[in-house]
């Protein structure tokens, strides 16, 4: 159990610390908003649900590999496949959502999804972040082991 809490910690932060960075720096570009204080809301928001969508994850990649410490071993293709069929349904499930309800839009300066009105830099970002999430928590993680068996 102190192996599970240890790396849900582990990948909460690191994911806090990617999703946060790429969030303000896409929204300034490729969205328009106007309202400051809603601006603020959003970005929290965002971050928020993209920590959650990381973390369960790592929950699916926990019961698909039957590991809790699956995150610092080798990984095979089918986690790579899991991570990005995962990704490329959630950004295109949320983008659509946002843009038919008015919670955001897009800049002339978003590169669209081919033959849609998705964003593209979202779509990146969660191919993109999971997996670079999970490898710097992984390298962390390893480090913490190392450090503790000692």
């Amino acid at each position: 159990m102190k192996k599970l809490i240890r790396n849900i910690i582990v990948v909460t932060i690191i994911s806090f610390l990617f999703q946060y960075a790429w969030e303000y720096w896409q929204c300034g570009i490729f969205y328009t908003v106007t309202d400051y204080g809603n601006h603020t809301r959003l970005m929290s928001s965002a971050t928020f649900g993209d920590i959650v969508m990381t973390l369960i994850l790592y929950g699916l990649l926990v019961l698909v590999n039957h590991d809790i410490n699956w995150i610092i071993k080798k990984w095979n293709f089918k986690e790579f496949i899991i991570i990005g069929l995962y990704a490329l349904f959630l950004s295109f499930y949320f983008e659509i959502s946002a843009l038919y309800t008015g919670r955001w839009s897009y800049s002339s300066k978003m590169p669209l999804f081919p033959n849609t009105n998705i964003g593209l830099v979202p779509v990146i970002q969660l191919l993109i972040l999971f997996p670079l999430t999970f490898l710097i928590s992984k390298i962390i993680i390893r480090y913490l082991e190392r450090k503790s068996s000692f």
